[in-house]
């Protein structure tokens, strides 16, 4: 068994489909079907039952898809610090970071820092969905993250060191009817389909009229739930809604949208946040520059 067909059968075990999951890996979808095969023959167990216009995974299959995906993980793992290495990198720190969000001081600035003082490091800088961030914390995907604190409330293995804070603001189209007004508050808005996310990205960013949320009592505004912080970005930049944000979102940048204040939303605390077990030295050593640009 080598690593091309883990590769083809993990990604028909996740697409559930030889025609989709040959497309996602630029093969043809008899090339995928022969090392599937091969790889049955090979280990003597059927991975998937075969239908007429789908397949599913056998039990055996099951057993087999969770095995290797973390193996595939561990495998990329691996060759990320070889090579690492082998272009004369002393180590790697990986940092993620909500997607969307731009690189603001002070985070930019420590990594400077850090750069300046590890050249022989190399920083990985990756984007995730709120969800995502905390699997890849948990999984030591990445070795520390930038977000907000809210997403780490009630992770017990997770630590936090806060940064900074930000100002949240309602995102609205430019041709909004109130986007040229004064002295605006949420309640103004009642009228506007606000956009919310799906308990699975995060239990802390609901619609707004939920329990927690900023609006008034006797506020119910039609909501449109997202899957993932990206999609509500996308939904935003389409019209479907409006929704507060970070101030240091990279939609702010976006020409057909305005960001307005609004007293209701006030501010979030931004965090580092790392895996209390996280074993990479550099990460302690990234986390107390924090502690010097602060003094």
């Amino acid at each position: 068994m080598n690593f091309s067909q883990i590769k083809c059968f993990l990604a028909a075990a996740e697409c559930l489909s030889f025609t989709r999951a040959s497309e996602r890996l630029f093969i043809s979808q008899p090339v995928l079907s022969r090392q599937i095969a091969a790889m049955e023959d090979e280990l003597d167990i059927e991975l998937f039952i075969r239908e007429k216009k789908s397949v599913r995974l056998t039990k055996a299959g099951e057993t087999m898809e969770e095995g290797l995906s973390q193996l595939a993980k561990s495998y990329h793992s691996i060759v990320e610090r070889a090579t690492a290495l082998h272009l004369g990198y002393s180590g790697s720190l990986s940092i993620g970071m909500i997607e969307g969000q731009q690189l603001c001081p002070p985070y930019s600035d420590v990594l400077t820092r850090f750069r300046d003082k590890h050249p022989e490091v190399k920083v990985n800088l990756l984007s995730f969905s709120m969800s995502e961030m905390r699997e890849a914390l948990s999984n030591d995907d990445i070795d520390a993250a930038f977000a907000a604190d809210f997403n780490f409330e009630g992770e017990p293995d997770i630590e936090t060191i806060r940064v900074s804070t930000a100002r949240i603001m309602l995102v609205i189209p430019k041709t909004h009817p109130k986007a040229k007004l004064k002295d605006l508050h949420l309640a103004d808005f009642r009228d506007d389909t606000f956009l919310a996310l799906s308990e699975n990205e995060t239990p802390f960013i609901g619609a707004p009229s939920e329990p927690g949320g900023a609006l008034t009592d006797g506020f119910h505004p039609h909501t449109l739930k997202a899957p993932t912080i990206g999609a509500l970005a996308l939904w935003l930049e389409a019209g479907f809604g409006i929704f507060p944000l970070n101030e240091n979102h990279s939609l702010r940048n976006n020409p057909h949208l305005m960001f307005i204040e609004l007293p209701e939303l006030g501010t979030l605390t931004e965090v580092v946040a790392w895996k209390k077990e996280n074993k990479n030295p550099l990460r302690q050593i990234f986390v107390d520059l924090f502690d010097e640009i602060g003094q």
